[in-house]
């Protein structure tokens, strides 16, 4: 596959270049949505500001946890220089918005439908970009796609990767347009637990390069497994917790209207 980009004689490096345009995305997707929700274009810049600061902060605080995680399981022996992982985003993204939405008194549950989609169409540009730089690889399959990292044709699991994140994207969509308006809050523990589901079944398929990530203290699991299943248990928490206030909402609505 294609690594580097020339593009008016600089050379690019496929990843970041997909990540670069996955960042565009965000401000881009919520400007487009900001009518919908009610929001003004200072609010849209703000949100497209705060989702990027969040996501960065959550995937740096990603990469540290795994350092922890597989030190502790290695007994020590494992280390890395990584710095930013994105599997942590869609799980540390809604609590940075929690935590700001109790600040400034804003409503999380519109807030999180409204910057759901972006964290997706995020999560497919950087799969495209791992298509494309090789990395990211899976098993060795004769029918699969070349890899630079691996040096040999793999199954293209960020192939398929990159789809469900899209489908799950056009599925917040579809939700914010369909449902939003009577059911707010639902769009992104749908789609997260969705998004924890196909990236939980791709992952299976993955070769990552420690074995201790490979199989997190020895129980046959990927260590993102275990995070895809927080996140999982997360959103369908947070989803029952979000029917419940509804319920509740719609109780005193029709008390008020007896009165």
């Amino acid at each position: 596959m294609l690594q580097y980009l020339t593009v008016f004689g600089v050379r690019l490096n496929m990843y970041k270049f997909f990540f670069y345009l996955a960042l565009v995305t965000v401000p881009v997707i919520l400007f487009s949505l900001r009518k919908k929700f009610g929001y003004s274009l200072r609010q849209a810049t703000f949100y497209s500001v705060f989702t990027l600061v969040f996501g960065y902060l959550s995937a740096i605080i990603t990469a540290a946890l795994k350092h922890v995680m597989l030190s502790y399981a290695s007994g020590g022996a494992y280390s890395d220089t990584e710095f930013l992982r994105n599997y942590g985003i869609p799980i540390f993204l809604p609590v940075f918005y929690l935590i700001y939405c109790a600040l400034r008194k804003d409503d999380f549950r519109k807030v999180t439908d409204y910057v759901a989609p972006s964290v997706y169409s995020v999560m497919t540009f950087v799969k495209v970009g791992c298509v494309f730089w090789g990395c990211c690889y899976a098993k060795e399959d004769p029918h699969g796609i070349w890899s630079a990292v691996a040096g040999y044709k793999t199954f293209p699991v960020q192939l398929y990767d990159a789809i469900s994140s899209l489908i799950i994207f056009g599925l917040c969509i579809l939700l914010i347009y369909k449902l939003a308006d009577r059911h707010r809050g639902y769009v992104y523990p749908i789609g997260g637990m969705l998004f924890a589901l196909t990236k939980g079944f791709w992952e299976s398929f993955r070769v990552h390069e420690s074995e201790y990530e490979r199989s997190f203290l020895n129980t046959g699991l990927t260590l993102w497994q275990y995070w895809l299943i927080v996140l999982f248990l997360g959103c369908l928490i947070w989803l029952i917790l979000v029917i419940r206030l509804e319920k509740n909402e719609q109780k005193k609505k029709r008390r008020k209207k007896k009165r």
